[in-house]
């Protein structure tokens, strides 16, 4: 299950929306901890419904919520990393 979620204003800057997330979330996504090494920050890669390839980042606060401040359309690389995990 997921924790309740709480959106930044960067979040939809690519011009996806929280029901975008909410898709991804329903079908099969990977959830890794941050590339960058960033503390108590996930990466979310996963399709919408629309069959778009999605990017996510959020942090994990203190109260197990999740901050999501980017969600974007995934990158050649990261395409190919979700394609070779599924």
């Amino acid at each position: 299950m997921v924790a309740e979620l709480v959106y930044t204003s960067s979040a939809f800057r690519h011009g996806y929306t929280q029901d975008d997330l909410q898709e991804m979330l329903q079908s099969r996504y990977i959830q890794v901890r941050s590339q960058r090494g960033l503390s108590d920050v996930y990466e979310i890669f996963g399709r919408n419904f629309g069959g778009d390839y999605l990017h996510v980042v959020y942090r994990l606060l203190p109260d197990g919520h999740w901050r999501v401040f980017h969600i974007a359309r995934m990158t050649p690389a990261h395409r190919r990393r979700y394609r070779s995990i599924l």
